[in-house]
C-alpha cells in the first residue's frame, strides 16, 4: 500500500474544499501572492502556517489566545436597526450556533487571516445560513492587481463565489495581504522557551539517576579490576548496597537543580502573555500591589478587546449581515454590534437613577448582558414588595 505522504494529505483537503465550492481542483502557480514564507527570520526550515500551528500548542500561547478571545466575546453584542430587518437575520442565523462561529471568526489573530464558508439553504423562499465552516487560508491566495482573495484550483486560480466565503485579517498591507499573526510578536520568547524546555529534558534525561564514581587516593587499581569496577558502579540503584574492593570512597556527581531553566521558561511565559493580551501577572506584582496592578493590565486587556470586537462588527456587518438582508429583499437596516463601554461606569448610572436620571431598561439589559423579560414572565427583583410566585408579579429574593 502506498504511503500517504502530509503534502497529499493536503491535497486531498484542498479538493474536498474546491469540490464543497463547485469551482475545480488544485494547482499552485506563483503569479499571485503568496503566504508569507516565514513568521521570523529564523528557523529558517518551518513553513508558515505549520510554524503557527505548531506555536499553538503551546500551553502559554493557547491560555493567553482563549483569554483574548474570552474577553472579545464577553462584551455583550446584539443585533440593532428596524425591527423587520434585524427579525429577518435572527431568523436567518436560528439554525447555527452564531456564539460558537464567532469564537471561530477570531482564528484570523494567530493566524493573520482566516476564511469561511458560508452555506446556505432556501425555506419556503427565505434564505437561511445552514452553517459557516472554517477554511484554512493555506487554500487561498490574493491577486496581486485587485488584491482580492482567490481559490487555488486546478485550472488555476479562480475567483471566490459571490456571498459565500468571508475572511477577516489582522493589519494587512498591500505588499502582506494575508495580515500579521499576534504570534509573530512572542516568536523570539517562544523559541527560546522552546530550547530551553528541550535542553532541560536532556538535563533530566541524563541527570535523572545521578552518576557515581570511585575514588582511589593511592596506588593504582588493574586494568581488569578497573574494568569490573566500572560494571559494578554502573549497577548502583537506588537502595543498593555494595563493596569495591581496593577503592577508599565512591562519591556521587551532583549536577545541582533545575531553577535556571524554570526561572527562564517562567520569564518566556510572561513575555508570551505580555505579547499576546498586552498583560502579565505573575506572584512578583504582589509586591507593588497586586490590585491596582490587576485592574490596570484587566483595562488594557479590555482596550485589545474593543479593537478586535470593532472590527469583527464592522466586517460583519459589510458581508454576512448584508448578504442576508440583499438574498431576502429587505432595504431596512441591521447592524450587528458590540456594547463598547465607553459610556459612565455603571455603578455612577446607578447612583444617577436614585438621583431621578430616567435611563431605558433595554439600555441597561444590554449593558448587563441580561435577557429582558418577558410579558407575564416571572422575575426576580429588589422590590420591597413580599415574596410571590404566581401572576408575574416580582418575587424579592434580596
Amino acid at each position: 500500500m502506498k504511503e500517504i505522504s502530509p503534502s497529499d494529505k493536503k491535497i486531498g483537503s484542498v479538493r474536498s474544499l474546491t469540490k464543497k465550492l463547485n469551482i475545480g481542483d488544485i494547482l499552485f502557480v506563483k503569479n499571485f501572492i503568496e503566504a508569507p514564507v516565514k513568521l521570523f527570520e529564523k528557523p529558517t526550515t518551518e513553513e508558515y502556517f505549520d510554524l503557527i500551528e505548531y506555536m499553538l500548542l503551546d500551553y502559554q500561547i493557547e491560555t493567553a489566545l482563549e483569554t483574548r478571545k474570552a474577553a472579545v466575546l464577553s462584551i455583550p453584542h446584539f443585533f440593532d436597526g428596524d425591527e423587520d430587518a434585524v427579525d429577518t437575520v435572527k431568523k436567518a442565523l436560528e439554525d447555527i450556533d452564531f456564539e460558537q462561529d464567532l469564537k471561530l471568526f477570531l482564528n484570523f489573530l494567530p493566524y493573520g487571516c482566516y476564511f469561511f464558508i458560508v452555506n446556505w439553504k432556501i425555506e419556503n423562499g427565505f434564505y437561511k445560513v445552514s452553517s459557516i465552516d472554517p477554511a484554512h487560508p493555506r487554500y487561498f491566495a490574493f491577486d496581486k492587481t485587485s488584491g482580492k482573495p482567490v481559490l487555488r484550483t486546478s485550472f488555476g486560480y479562480k475567483s471566490l463565489p459571490d456571498r459565500r466565503i468571508l475572511y477577516f485579517r489582522r493589519n494587512p498591507t498591500p505588499e502582506n495581504p494575508w495580515g500579521q499573526s499576534i504570534l509573530k510578536a512572542c516568536y523570539p520568547m517562544w523559541k527560546l522557551k522552546y530550547e530551553t524546555i528541550y535542553q532541560l529534558y536532556l538535563y533530566q534525561d541524563k541527570f535523572a539517576n545521578p552518576p557515581v564514581a570511585a575514588i582511589k587516593k593511592e596506588g593504582d587499581i588493574p586494568e581488569d579490576k578497573v574494568e569490573q569496577l566500572t560494571r559494578d558502579l554502573a549497577q548502583l540503584q537506588s537502595g543498593a548496597s555494595a563493596f569495591f574492593q581496593g577503592v577508599d570512597e565512591v562519591i556521587t556527581i551532583n549536577p545541582g537543580n533545575t531553577s535556571d531553566f524554570w526561572t527562564t521558561i517562567e520569564k518566556c511565559d510572561a513575555a508570551i502573555s505580555k505579547a499576546i493580551t498586552k498583560q502579565t501577572l505573575t506572584m512578583n506584582n504582589a509586591e507593588v500591589g497586586a490590585y491596582s496592578l490587576g485592574k490596570v493590565h484587566q483595562e488594557t486587556l479590555e482596550s485589545v478587546a474593543i479593537l478586535d470586537a470593532q472590527y469583527l462588527a464592522r466586517k460583519l456587518n459589510i458581508t454576512l449581515i448584508r448578504w442576508i438582508l440583499e438574498l431576502n429583499n429587505v432595504k431596512d437596516r441591521c447592524e450587528f454590534k458590540f456594547e463598547i463601554p465607553n459610556e459612565a461606569d455603571l455603578k455612577d448610572i446607578f447612583e444617577a437613577i436614585d438621583k431621578g436620571l430616567k435611563v431605558p431598561a433595554s439600555y441597561l439589559y444590554r449593558r448587563l448582558n441580561v435577557p429582558e423579560p418577558k410579558e407575564g414572565e416571572e422575575v426576580i427583583t429588589n422590590s420591597p414588595q413580599p415574596i410571590s410566585l404566581s401572576g408575574g408579579k416580582p418575587v424579592n429574593f434580596f
